[in-house]
């Protein structure tokens, strides 16, 4: 179904239904057909330009984005902070050495464990391909002015605060 046939078939909800008396599939069903939308936009875009899986772009992400100047984080930090599993954080990092977007380094403070740490083409990859993520983003709400888009964020954190203390 796409967003027109939605948008008729609610308009034509009569009153039988269960949701007649409610129009909030006018908000719910957009946002999961968005956010769908979107994402799979995204993992195409990762896959068939850079050859990237989300997880693979994460772990980039989080190396980029950590503290140190050296981009430099422990395989232990890095699935804690993505709730990866250990064994799934191990495919991923194997993936990004095969490819050279990352190296492993001998970690002086913990000799059982090595450090995991972004190479120079990993660092330009991951900014290159988030800068277009950001741009396919930036194409999807294309339609609404700084004011709206102000306005959708705050009432969707505000939301998402009222359901996080559940």
């Amino acid at each position: 179904m796409n967003a027109n046939e939605l948008k008729l078939h609610l308009d034509s909800k009569d009153d039988d239904h269960i949701c007649s008396k409610s129009d909030i599939g006018y908000v719910t069903l957009p946002l999961i057909m968005l956010s769908q939308k979107l994402l799979t936009k995204i993992e195409n875009l990762l896959s068939k330009k850079y050859n990237l899986s989300n997880s693979e772009i994460d772990v980039l992400a989080s190396l980029y984005s950590c503290k140190d100047e050296k981009h430099t984080l422990t395989p232990t930090k890095l699935y804690e902070k993505l709730l990866f599993s250990s064994g799934g954080m191990t495919k991923v990092l194997k993936k990004l050495e095969l490819k050279e977007f990352i190296k492993r380094l001998d970690n002086i403070e913990d000799k059982r464990s090595k450090l995991v740490q972004l190479t120079p083409l990993g660092k330009n990859i991951v900014e290159k391909s988030l800068s277009e993520v950001i741009e396919l983003e930036e194409n999807f709400f294309i339609h609404l002015n700084e004011k709206d888009r102000k306005r959708l964020s705050d009432s969707l954190f505000h939301a998402l605060g009222d359901h996080d203390r559940e």
